[in-house]
């Protein structure tokens, strides 16, 4: 049997299918490119000056024309597209209920069967959102205890921008019950426009620590609430040290007598981080007559600690000067250096330095002081005076040597 004409036949038959498929895609790409071309003309006649003054119902009738020309499905992307603008958006969402009906974007907002609808689901309730359906919260709701992602995710960004009074409600709700993940639903808190202090009151009281934690936190954005700072200042005796380091770290920005005395009782806490956490409060809150006890911080064990105590000194200013001053003859090397870095970042040590360097006649008193900054900074500190100071590092080196750190800035 000769196999040779069939074979051509199948061969061609082959040729032939890649060739429809071929032009089938070049076909449907064409599509979506002409659709394209339509939604950009329609974009670029609804920013027109004069348009944007007419009824958005004037304007539907405009473009429907050209929207009859695109499927529904690029109309709805456009739609819930962030960066469509508003007025376009108004169009193009009474458009789609027009044609289509409120109902069609309702139920697609409501639920999806497979994954390729989940688009068409979180655009729908972004559109739903922009029209203000009455059914939008109830959607929403649901949708932040999907067990898919992005529609979660959507529904919690819309609850967060929503003028709702209900929806921050729902979004406390879900953070007590854990929905998701409480910091995604923090930040959605934190950037709702309806700023519900009175709601985060009672997460300070509940049983769950890391609610008790998130209302902490969500309450630094409130200082114009009297009663925020004394309710803060209970959970600095929290047995969870994640709520007395949130607690400590919102006082900071909304308190003031109350908060510098619960910060003042936290700086010897057994939780490294709340220590730190205490002293940056006294640091925001410019307390310099806590300097001392935060000073003391100076030799802590955790070098984090260390750290926030010299950004807390700093912070404060000048008037901490007395008491780095007497770090400077502190046993512990630790302090001694960390007072040094404070005269430092101060810019005092650059300023005295600078100045006698260029005086035929140092002031003792100061070259005193310079050498006990020096001595406590060490070698390292003073390599960088004479790094930064250009061309007037020769003085500068000689006036070290002069103070007997001879090693200091060698070639």
């Amino acid at each position: 049997m000769n196999l040779e004409p069939i074979l051509l036949t199948g061969g061609a038959l082959a040729v032939l299918l890649w060739a429809a498929l071929a032009a089938y895609v070049i076909h449907i790409d064409r599509r979506r490119t002409a659709a394209r071309a339509v939604v950009s003309n329609v974009l670029a006649t609804l920013s027109g000056r004069e348009i944007r003054s007419v009824p958005v119902a004037e304007r539907v009738v405009r473009v429907t024309p050209l929207l009859d020309r695109v499927s529904r499905d690029m109309i709805l992307h456009t739609a819930a597209d962030g960066t469509t603008p508003r007025e376009a958006v108004d169009v193009l969402a009474t458009h789609l209920v027009d044609r289509w009906g409120i109902y069609t974007l309702v139920r697609e907002a409501s639920f999806h069967r497979k994954s390729r609808d989940i688009w068409r689901r979180t655009a729908s309730m972004k559109v739903l959102c922009h029209l203000e359906h009455p059914q939008t919260i109830d959607i929403l709701s649901r949708a932040i205890e999907s067990a898919n992602t992005e529609v979660a995710s959507v529904g919690l960004t819309l609850l967060g921008m929503s003028s709702d009074e209900r929806a921050p409600g729902i979004l406390i709700d879900a953070l007590r019950q854990r929905k998701q993940p409480p910091s995604r639903i923090a930040v959605h808190l934190e950037h709702s426009p309806l700023r519900p202090a009175d709601r985060y009151r009672p997460l300070l009281h509940d049983t769950d620590p890391l609610v008790r934690f998130w209302g902490a936190t969500l309450l630094a954005e409130y200082p114009e609430f009297d009663w925020v700072e004394s309710e803060l200042a209970t959970l600095v005796r929290d047995p969870d040290p994640r709520v007395r380091k949130a607690a400590i770290q919102s006082l900071g920005k909304v308190g003031d007598e109350l908060a510098a005395a619960a910060a003042v009782q936290l700086l010897r806490d057994g939780a490294p981080f709340v220590r730190a956490h205490a002293a940056r409060a006294l640091g925001e809150l410019e307390k310099s007559e806590a300097a001392p006890a935060v000073a003391e911080l100076l030799g802590d064990a955790d070098w984090w600690v260390r750290a926030a105590a010299k950004q807390s000194l700093e912070a404060m200013g000048s008037d901490v000067w007395p008491v780095l001053m007497r770090c400077l003859e502190h046993p512990d090397e630790f302090v001694r250096n960390g007072a040094a870095e404070v005269f430092q970042n101060l810019g005092v040590l650059d300023s005295l330095i600078v100045m006698e360097a260029a005086s035929d006649d140092p002031s003792h008193a100061k070259i005193d002081l310079l050498r006990r900054i020096a001595a406590a900074g060490g070698m390292r500190m003073t390599n960088s005076l004479i790094e930064r100071a250009g061309a007037a590092a020769p003085r500068i080196r000689n006036l070290l040597t002069s103070m007997g750190l001879e090693q200091v800035g060698a070639a």
